[in-house]
């Protein structure tokens, strides 16, 4: 991986534990989002995994500018070493591309995870498929306008989108049927945890055969307006 490109996502992660009034409960947020046990953490830093733990529950005094660092590079060089697929989603959701197109509406990721099923429960949603899934987490949403989605991104563009939906929910507005949106997934290597149509009135036959066959849940929210939705998204975490 590029030097610019783990730099600029250590700086974000770095930046937001020493900024937070909360600093051990940052670090275990992000622990949590690269998906890294205590102890293979605490092992390749070459630390107790206690240290770890006392800093998240705020046992120990907030960390200084080297344990920062140490624990970031820890994070960055050990999902490079799994494949690297968690940094690459943060870069894509970090590309402000999609957003100037006005085709990502909002995005956000949580300050800790949430289960399928309570965010499904805060967007009014109705399960149309997957409902034996919802106990797994997710780490943020993206709310994506389907109709210039599809009129305006390139296949590139798909790639950015969809690369940055892994262990995520993956909203879509104006989504139809939900035929398009289901098809596009299927075409994509990375995948969303979860996804949600919105101003649906009854979902494709087919789409709810994909979701069936990707393993990813599928639920219509019955929130009336995009307005209305996007604030209902803000109410749960940072936008």
């Amino acid at each position: 991986m590029q030097s610019s490109v783990r730099e600029r996502l250590a700086r974000r992660i770095a930046g937001e534990i020493a900024l937070s009034d909360y600093p051990g409960q940052t670090m275990r947020v992000w622990r949590e989002r690269f998906r890294l046990p205590q102890i293979e953490l605490a092992d390749y830093i070459g630390i107790s995994p206690s240290v770890i733990s006392d800093y998240e529950s705020g046992r120990r005094k907030s960390p200084g500018t080297s344990t920062i660092r140490r624990f970031v590079m820890a994070l960055i060089s050990l999902d490079e070493q799994n494949g690297g697929q968690v940094i690459a989603a943060f870069v894509r959701l970090m590309d402000v591309s999609l957003v100037d197109l006005n085709i990502v509406l909002a995005m956000s990721d949580f300050l800790s995870p949430m289960t399928m099923d309570d965010f499904c429960k805060k967007l009014k949603c109705s399960v149309k498929s997957g409902a034996n899934l919802l106990n797994k987490e997710i780490y943020g949403y993206t709310l994506v306008d389907v109709e210039r989605a599809v009129k305006e991104l390139t296949s590139e563009g798909f790639l950015k989108l969809f690369g940055a939906t892994t262990e995520r929910c993956l909203i879509f507005t104006k989504a139809n049927t939900g035929r398009a949106p289901m098809i596009a997934i299927k075409s994509q290597e990375f995948k969303p945890t979860l996804v949600i149509l919105h101003g649906v009135d009854e979902v494709d036959r087919l789409a709810l055969e994909l979701s069936e066959q990707m393993r990813i849940p599928l639920a219509v929210s019955k929130i009336a307006s995009v307005d209305a939705l996007v604030r209902e998204l803000r109410g749960i975490g940072p936008d």
